[in-house]
């Protein structure tokens, strides 16, 4: 029951390429009567015939097996390296134990988005919206100190800033970019 409707989209690819049983047959090098048991639910072709199918059909395996294609891409941040500039600039550059103490913070909320985003559980807005809200918290944390800070710790949190809001500035062109692109297909 389940495979009558691939059976049924095997029969709908091939007659709408104007072919006959047995010239899929013949590009496939398999008998007539494999693809007519593909076609009426006997048997089932394996992934490589699917593959070879979906080529002689110009569609693809998705489309096919009636499958989504699952995006298992992450969103592109910048954590890794913010994190990285953040610890490296608190080991290295001497501060006062306040300092220390808002960059351990700062250390510590880059490390709950960078587990977040390894593992998926914050959606890509959650993701965003905490990268924009800490770089604007380092630059403000830089500006209010800006005399009780080392140059150096000051460098930092705005580099950090900088590199955290890298990927949320371009994401805005990404999102304008695929809203246009389905207003044009709809």
């Amino acid at each position: 029951m389940a495979h009558s409707a691939f059976n049924h989209r095997l029969q709908q690819r091939r007659k709408a390429r104007c072919l006959t049983q047995q010239q899929v047959a013949d590009q496939l090098f398999v008998s007539r009567k494999t693809v007519s048991s593909w076609e009426t639910g006997r048997n089932l072709p394996d992934l490589f015939m699917i593959q070879r199918l979906a080529a002689i059909y110009q569609t693809s395996v998705d489309d096919l097996l009636d499958t989504a294609a699952r995006s298992v891409t992450r969103p592109v941040t910048m954590l890794g390296p913010a994190l990285a500039i953040m610890a490296v600039g608190r080991l290295a550059l001497p501060a006062w134990p306040a300092m220390l103490l808002l960059s351990d913070v700062f250390l510590l909320g880059l490390a709950v988005l960078l587990v977040g985003w390894w593992r998926q559980h914050f959606p890509v807005l959650v993701l965003r919206g905490g990268a924009l809200i800490l770089s604007i918290l380092l630059v403000s944390a830089a500006w209010n100190n800006l005399f009780a800070m080392d140059f150096g710790l000051q460098l930092v949190y705005l580099l950090t800033a900088v590199v955290l809001i890298i990927p949320v500035a371009t994401a805005g062109g990404t999102w304008y970019r695929r809203q246009r692109n389905q207003q044009v297909r709809g």
